[in-house]
């Protein structure tokens, strides 16, 4: 069984909804910002990320795309990801990686630019600038769903789109603000609301209703 330790609202926030949509047995370990930033913590994941997930034999893996990408390839029945080999896996891997590496990044850059800034004029400057960023990959994916959507893989829902749902969440000045500028991710916000099998954990995270 796995452990994944999960932080409301949080990065974990999307492994959590696949483990429940896979319907697979799993455990959370609850935990607080202050516990994550604690030392106790980087034993478990050395940068003192969240999320990181324990496998029964011990091993922890971390980085949420990578753990998405692991679980939805290690339960292909569950539906949440192509087959493996073909021309849509490999657009399903990419748009993993992107949300995870361009979109993340520069949403955390937006958010908590003290890791990166040691003066109040330098955070601002950096928090301005990455949800600059932030708005402009918003978009180009808005643009892209137009295209190609309604789902990141066209007409079937994948945890890719988990993954961009929970980055929509914590967009600003409010997701309520994202979802007028960019109706296509709107839409695929109201679809993952929708899944009856996510009800719980969007409940928990509190995020069944977009923000204000």
């Amino acid at each position: 069984m796995y452990t994944l330790y999960n932080v409301k609202n949080w990065g974990s926030m999307a492994p959590h909804m696949v483990l429940e949509e896979l319907g697979i047995p799993y455990q959370s370990a609850w935990m607080t910002p202050e516990e994550v930033r604690g030392p106790a913590f980087r034993d478990i994941s050395p940068l003192g990320l969240i999320p990181a997930m324990r496998f029964d034999d011990g091993y922890i893996m971390v980085e949420s795309a990578a753990i998405i990408a692991f679980l939805t390839a290690s339960h292909p029945e569950a539906g949440l990801q192509p087959e493996v080999g073909t021309s849509e896996h490999a657009a399903y891997l990419s748009w993993l990686s992107f949300l995870g590496s361009n979109l993340y990044p520069a949403m955390s850059l937006g958010l908590q630019p003290q890791f990166l800034a040691d003066t109040e004029d330098e955070r601002r400057w950096l928090s301005a600038r990455g949800l600059k960023r932030v708005d402009e990959l918003f978009d180009l994916t808005d643009k892209r769903l137009e295209r190609e959507g309604p789902f990141l893989l066209g007409e079937r829902v994948s945890a890719a789109d988990f993954y961009l749902f929970m980055l929509a969440c914590w967009a600003r000045p409010s997701e309520a603000a994202l979802r007028e500028r960019c109706p296509h991710v709107a839409a695929i916000g109201d679809a993952v609301r929708q899944r009856p099998k996510l009800k719980a954990v969007l409940e928990t995270h509190n995020v069944m209703q977009p923000k204000d």
